[in-house]
């Protein structure tokens, strides 16, 4: 097999080297993705050995636990501590008391409830059918349980709850995992819960009992029965939103018996109901034990379905036929081919129409990119709903596309999918899970169809990251608002992308349980992927890996597509996925032991003062305007493309690219890995896919060795010095984004990187800040430009009207350096949790450093586009970089309708005016606790702030192009060249 697939990357990348610049016209955007591939290919044969063989060495052993009680043993302790504020949280817990049942059952839960100590609990005792609408009216806590008698409560269970509470006082809803406990006391039987999941909850109770339900949520519940039928409508009509519901990932619930019984016609009759009160109208039904539930939009939408293929007739001889069975009012089907057009297979498609509005386009394109071929035969068709199918599935069920679109037009839905079978019956997709292999993989692949899982049985409705390409649904619009399928994918991965987009911007993806589409994926393709696929799915699945599945749970492992029990010895997917791709795996975190980084960075960084000369002589020799069609950007390796510094080099990059024909090659500091580079650059700007690679590791060696340019520029402090040295380079230059010697305490560090600016590179400084300070200070030359926001990621648009009675949210960067001045950050934030409780809810995120008593949400490692949600929800930011630029995460916040607390610096007056669109603090701690308790409490201040914050970035940093105007003149010409 690995044979098959290093012969067949080979002809590929002969099809590149002759095809390349014969058929794609120069600058098209599909040359630039096939000189991606091409670059990709460069030492294919052995990348695909070594990957290989470096996934074999990380995951030698399976991964995840087999038994539950294993599992256990690795769970830490409780805390016997109640947790800080949790006495301030009450509830009332409600006692079901069904006939039968005995008075031990109920002495029994009532001694689980009441010992969870230090807090206050009401106990009610009821029986089954009384009104649950007139239980809870009287309520005064703030949380309600209903459990069933006999079921027990772990001793921490309350406190983990008010926990959460704290945390995150905006929660209507906080689910928990169960198990059950037999008569003997032994353990089995976990059910571990995914996030929010509305769907799921339509097929079945997936909480059960689990959960605990805010009081002011049920202020207008309705006269329902206090059972399994009573509890299920209530959460139904909840109908809550993903940010007002939350998890505990503990078992704290043990049950006497297994509430996952078959669902009633009675329970589908709810169902549909309950969906009416919301306006929803649905056929509902009970199948494979679950509610099955047919959406009937006012209107079908028409629907286009696209059918990829390489003219398999076995293939297509099934799925046409099969298609023409199907019971929706209008559909078309687009085949498009790229087997070779002939009379013959004309008159095949002839006379194999089934009576199907179908058309066939012949495809040529080479080489072969399924992403591409997708776009364009979807781009040729007319239906709002886009219905991408392959074609070695087959249809079993007439009702399958009623049943996609009617959920597909509901509002939030981003992509609709199916569970497939294989030919063997067994499950082959049902839905796409993030982590294993450190990738991505087919969720229960393998599993038998209604069996049971950690996360529930099989046959239930889902939410997922995503669902196979092989058969997936999406609006037109969702579709082009997303780009269509990823280009930078040759083969496999661009669906999962498809999906994360939709939960990007909002929306949720639903994989339908049915037995309705059955897909044979061997018989497309067979099992070897590309491996430049999954380099380019590491930089688009990487918060993913990074924070895990939230449709998983972290007690379910996260390196298996059959749910396991999470092993804590187990390697991190990104572990994984870094092993994989030859690349070391470290955690970055704030280094104290600079001097030991100095000795390291001693022999790299060095300049000689004749160099220095040699530098100022040569800018002073050259006069007049000088074209500039090449670049060397000297970067350091890279971590992540898509912000910072490094995403802002890129940017400007792509700029010259397109608007004067400027070609970038990249000179690397790091270790030689192309592909790694090269895909990192496409994901963020996939113009740049015709760049040139080269690495270097400082010596004076590789400097000699790299090709003539142009223009070279430096983008960090320690590349300056070996911009300063090289040869071959007319004009020099150097990208200044932050005053970097402050990123070091006074030192040899300090020293290194502050001699940078003594070098006579011209600078391009981002901010007049920079500028002032390289111009006034180091006597520099340069020009500057001011940033700008990507206001399509960072508006205010969706920004919300919220309630008076809802929290405010304060936002922090939770990166744990020096410049950040994280300690006051944290201090002055858990101040102003102490003194306003319930009243704030504080969001960090950036990285994982918090600790479990901070009473913060930790949102960890975030995909960019998803942060411009997350500011949409706040109400107040905090900044307190002690550098001179303050970072690209104010104007962001800013361009959210988010007003700023930020450090009064003479450096930071280009975006902050104290009073006026932000408030100003000293870098102490009291300081930062009055102003950030100022707006706090003043909510009027909050939207004047606001609404001049948004203004300011409306006047001066809403366009990166108009904000890079002037760069390439200064690139010709930098000492005739005005600053702007």
């Amino acid at each position: 097999m690995e044979k098959d697939h290093v012969e067949n990357m080979v002809s590929i990348k002969r099809a590149v080297v002759d095809g390349l610049r014969k058929t794609l016209p120069p600058g098209s955007r599909s040359r630039s993705f096939a000189a991606a591939g091409f670059h990709s290919m460069r030492g294919a044969i052995d990348l695909v050995r070594t990957t290989r063989h470096n996934f074999a060495q990380v995951q030698s052993s399976e991964p995840g636990l087999e038994s539950y009680s294993a599992w256990r043993r690795q769970q830490p302790a409780p805390s016997d501590q109640i947790p800080l504020g949790a006495s301030l949280v009450s509830f009332t817990v409600i006692i079901e008391v069904a006939p039968g049942t005995s008075l031990a059952q109920v002495q029994k839960t009532r001694a689980s409830v009441g010992s969870q100590a230090g807090l206050r609990v009401e106990i009610m005792e009821k029986e089954s059918g009384s009104d649950i609408g007139s239980l809870v009216s009287g309520v005064k806590e703030d949380f309600v349980l209903f459990l069933r008698a006999g079921s027990t409560l772990e001793a921490h269970a309350l406190a983990d709850l008010a926990k959460k509470h704290r945390v995150d006082p905006g929660l209507a809803l906080v689910a928990f995992d169960s198990d059950l406990r037999s008569a003997t006391g032994s353990l089995s039987r976990p059910q571990f819960r995914p996030t929010w999941s509305p769907e799921m909850l339509l097929g079945a109770n997936y909480l059960d009992r689990a959960f605990a339900v805010s009081s002011k949520a049920l202020r207008e519940t309705p006269h329902l029965s206090l059972n399994d039928l009573g509890v299920w409508r209530l959460l139904l009509d909840l109908d809550l939103i993903a940010t007002q519901a939350g998890n505990v990932n503990r078992v704290l619930l043990h049950e006497p018996a297994d509430w996952r019984t078959p669902a009633t016609a009675e329970e589908a009759e709810m169902v549909r109901e309950a969906l009416e009160r919301r306006g929803e109208n649905a056929e509902t039904s009970v199948k494979d034990g679950v509610v099955r539930v047919l959406f009937q939009p006012a209107e079908w939408p028409s629907v286009s379905i696209v059918i990829p293929t390489r003219h398999s007739r076995a293939n297509l001889g099934v799925v046409l036929p099969s298609l023409a069975r199907t019971d929706y009012p209008s559909f078309d089907v687009t085949v498009i081919d790229n087997g070779g057009e002939s009379d013959a297979n004309n008159e095949w498609y002839s006379a194999n129409e089934n009576g199907l509005d179908l058309s066939v386009i012949w495809w040529t394109e080479q080489p072969f990119n399924y992403s591409r071929v997708n776009n364009y035969a979807v781009r040729s068709t007319s239906g709002e709903v886009v219905l991408m199918l392959n074609d070695d599935t087959e249809i079993v069920d007439p009702l399958w596309l009623q049943e996609m679109v009617g959920q597909l037009m509901r509002p939030n839905i981003g992509t609709v999918g199916v569970q497939h079978r294989r030919g063997d019956g067994r499950i082959q997709h049902g839905g796409v899970t993030v982590g294993p292999g450190g990738s991505a993989d087919n969720l229960f692949a393998g599993m038998e169809p209604g069996s049971d899982s950690l996360l529930g049985p099989t046959s239930w409705y889902r939410d997922s990251l995503a669902v196979t390409g092989a058969c997936v649904a999406i609006r037109r619009t969702d579709f082009e608002a997303s780009g269509g399928l990823a280009e930078n994918f040759i083969l496999c991965g661009s669906d999962v992308v498809l999906g994360l987009d939709q939960i990007i911007a909002g929306r949720r993806n639903v994989v339908v349980p049915f037995d309705t589409v059955r897909h044979l994926e061997s018989v497309t393709r067979g099992s070897n992927n590309p491996v430049e696929d999954y380099y380019a799915s590491y930089w688009r699945y990487s918060p993913w890996l990074s924070g895990g599945d939230p449709y998983s749970s972290p007690n379910v492992s996260r390196l298996t597509a059959v749910p396991r029990f999470s092993n804590r010895r187990d390697p991190s997917p990104v572990k994984i996925a870094l092993t994989g791709m030859g690349r070391a795996y470290t955690k970055v975190a704030q280094n104290s032991n600079i001097s030991a980084e100095a000795v390291a960075l001693l022999a790299a960084a060095t300049v000689s003062s004749a160099q220095v000369r040699a530098v100022k002589e040569q800018h002073a020799s050259i006069e007049g305007r000088r074209e500039v069609k090449t670049i060397n950007w000297f970067i350091p390796d890279i971590d992540m493309p898509f912000f910072g510094g490094l995403n802002t080099a890129f940017r400007l990059a792509d700029k010259l690219r397109r608007d004067h024909g400027v070609h970038n090659r990249f000179i690397v500091l790091g270790e030689v890995h192309e592909l790694f580079i090269h895909t990192a650059l496409t994901a963020a700007f996939p113009g740049l896919a015709e760049a040139d690679i080269h690495f270097y590791d400082g010596s004076d060696a590789s400097l000699a060795e790299l090709p003539a340019a142009d223009a070279a520029v430096a983008t960090l402090w320690l590349t300056a010095s070996h911009v300063a040295k090289v040869q071959g380079t007319p004009r020099k230059f150097y990208l200044m984004q932050d005053y970097e010697p402050a990123f070091y305490p006074a030192s040899t560090m300090f020293a290194m990187a502050e001699e940078s600016y003594r070098l006579g590179l011209y600078g391009i400084c981002n901010t007049d800040s920079m500028h002032r300070i390289y111009t006034e200070e180091y006597k520099g030359k340069a020009t500057y430009f001011t940033p700008a926001v990507d206001q399509g990621i960072y508006n205010a648009v969706d920004r919300r009207t919220k309630g008076d009675d809802e929290p405010v949210t304060i936002f922090a960067y939770a990166r744990d350096h020096f410049r950040n001045c994280w300690e006051m950050v944290y201090a002055a934030l858990s101040e102003i949790k102490r003194i306003h409780g319930d009243g704030v809810r504080i969001v960090a995120a950036g990285a994982r450093y918090l600790p479990e008593s901070a009473d913060f949400i930790d949102m960890g490692l975030l995909d960019y586009r998803a942060t411009g949600a997350v500011y949409r929800e706040t109400d107040i930011g905090l900044t307190m970089q002690i550098s001179r630029h303050p970072s690209y995460l104010p104007l962001e916040l800013m361009s959210s309708g988010v007003p700023m607390v930020a450090p009064d610096s003479e450096w930071f007056q280009w975006i902050f005016d104290d009073g006026e669109n932000s408030l100003t603090v000293m870098r102490t701690l009291d300081d930062v606790v009055e102003k950030l308790d100022t707006l706090v409490r003043d909510a009027q201040l909050r939207s004047r702030l606001r609404a001049n914050a948004l203004d300011t970035i409306a006047r001066n940093h809403s366009s990166w192009d108009e904000a890079f105007e002037g760069i390439y003149d200064y690139f010709c010409d930098p000492e005739a060249a005005t600053p702007r």
